[in-house]
Formats: C-alpha cells, structure tokens, sequence
C-alpha cells in the first residue's frame, strides 16, 4: 500500500487485518466488531498481527539492545516473517505482518525476503507500507500486489473533523489553513496540544532565515545537511513546513489570522505572487532532488541559494 504520510495506510491495513480474521460471520463489516480477534489486533495484542518499524527488536538480547530507529534490520526480519512463515496461524485464519515506512528496510533485508514471497503460504500476508511506491526494491514490488491510495479532497477532510470534533472549529480550520494536509495528518495536529506553538516557532524561524545574511543562510543549510544523516524525516517536515507556509501566504487573508501571525509573516508578505510561486517551486525541486538520492549538501546549499527574497 503506497501514498502520502498520514493517508491512512496502518489504518487501512488493520481493518483488512480485522476483516479476514473476524470471528463474527456478518455480512455487515462497516459496524465495529467486538469478538476476540478484532479486538486484539485493535490493541496490537494479536498473536497473528505483527507490525514491524525502525524500532522494532528481535528476541535476542545480545542482538537488539535498544531500537535502532534509523533502519529495519534482517534479524527482524528473519524473526517476524522468514521464520513465522513455516508455521499456521496460532488463532486465526491468517497471519498478518505489516512492514511500516518499508523503505526503511536494508538491503540484506530486502534481498533476505525475496525467497518467502515466492513460497509464501496462502494464511500468510505480509503488507508492505510506503510513502513512494519505487522507493521499494523492483524484485519486491514484482512480488506483491500494489495498491495506491488516493488523497480525499480538503472539503471531504473537513467535514470528518467537524463531524467528529464540532467544538473545535477554530482550530480545524486553521488546520487546514496549513497548507494541504492528508486526514491522518490533520488528526494528528488536532490531537497535538503544542502544535499552534510549534506553528508559530516555524513562522519565526524562517522569518528569520529569510531575512538573516547569506553566510547565516548558508549555516542554516550546514544544519540540515547533518540533521538529514540523522532524521531524515525530521528534515522532510522542515520543508513541508517551509512550503505549506508560502502556499498559506498566497491565500492568507489578514481578516481570518490572529494579530502574532499577521505579525510575524507581513516581511515575507511583502514579495510579490511570482517570488513566493517560485519559492514554492524551489522547495518542490528540493524534496524531488532528495528522493533521487542527490547530495544533501549540494541539495540545500542550491536550496538556499535560490530563495527569492
């Protein structure tokens, strides 16, 4: 299952999970089941539902000693998938292994699965997560089925929040006022209490960037040079935020903001239409120079220098 982060991916592939292992014989599968198996794998307590993500340990102490969080080693692998599949289903009709941001996966990883697909039984599924569909090994994706998921539209995103939390109006839509975010993404920001704060802490900071000097500006790209080798996630956000900002510029109507914001984004306010579009397209040409695997340092220093001012 492949698309944007917070698309609904995990949540998609426990309601299949809960589909096929569902104890209740009913032809109505959109109310929430309650038997023993559904209510498992909604408390990721089912014997037969694994999930698998960059923290994730094997049994081997001397192995794992603590999560490793930058990648999804073989032993995982080996112990959740490789070695699971030779045996049935404990106490269900299949077994479920979700492999999340497979692109996490190493390349020993990768190759060490190739034999299970193919001989793979019937009762055993593994479903592979990912943001991009060719950031997977073509030798697994010739193995697997592939479904993409769609984003739903912003109208349809905000008719769920204000459905599902009508006394949080003002909020939701200054959620959605950031920038286009996907429905999980969306909830995730509802649910955060500091999220306003950290909204306002990225307008400041580059505000600030925007406005500092070209050595200071060259600094700052040094800076996510390294934080990318460490968390490149944390980075990628970075320029989300950067983006959703200049895209939120040219449809920000003063009358709907708050005096901090008006504040503190009126000096980038000041450039025409055509800078903050191609800004936009600055920041794009980035993220795609990233994904293609390009010099991160190259990448930011010409990401930086672009900037229109």
């Amino acid at each position: 299952m492949y698309g944007e982060k917070g698309i609904g991916k995990m949540s998609l592939s426990k309601d299949f999970s809960r589909l096929i292992n569902c104890e209740n014989d009913t032809t109505d599968k959109t109310k929430l089941c309650e038997c023993a198996s559904c209510d498992k794998i909604n408390n990721m307590s089912h014997p037969d539902f694994t999930v698998i993500e960059k923290s994730s340990m094997c049994s081997n102490n001397s192995c794992c000693k603590s999560p490793n969080n930058s990648v999804i080693k073989n032993c995982v692998i080996s112990e959740n998938i490789i070695s699971k599949s030779k045996f049935s289903p404990f106490m269900s009709n299949y077994k479920v292994v979700v492999i999340n941001q497979a692109n996490y996966l190493t390349k020993v990883s990768a190759e060490s699965l190739l034999k299970t697909l193919e001989d793979i039984n019937n009762n055993f599924i593994v479903i592979f997560l990912i943001e991009n569909l060719y950031d997977l090994p073509a030798t697994i994706i010739s193995r697997c089925q592939t479904w993409k998921l769609n984003k739903i539209s912003e109208k349809e995103i905000l008719e769920i929040l204000l459905g599902n939390h009508p006394e949080k109006q003002k909020e939701i839509l200054e959620i959605m006022s950031f920038g286009s975010p996907t429905l999980g993404e969306a909830s995730d920001m509802l649910n955060d209490s500091i999220f306003f704060e950290e909204r306002q802490e990225g307008l400041r900071r580059i505000v600030k960037i925007i406005n500092s000097s070209m050595s200071d500006k060259l600094n700052y790209s040094k800076e996510l040079t390294l934080l990318y080798r460490k968390d490149k996630e944390r980075v990628l956000y970075e320029l989300k935020i950067w983006k959703n900002l200049f895209r939120k510029i040219l449809k920000m109507d003063d009358a709907n903001e708050d005096l901090e914001t008006i504040s503190i984004m009126r000096p980038i306010k000041k450039g025409t239409k055509l800078r903050i579009k191609k800004n936009i397209q600055n920041i794009l040409k980035t993220e795609d120079n990233l994904k293609f695997n390009a010099m991160p340092s190259l990448v930011f220093d010409n990401f930086i220098i672009n900037l229109e001012v």
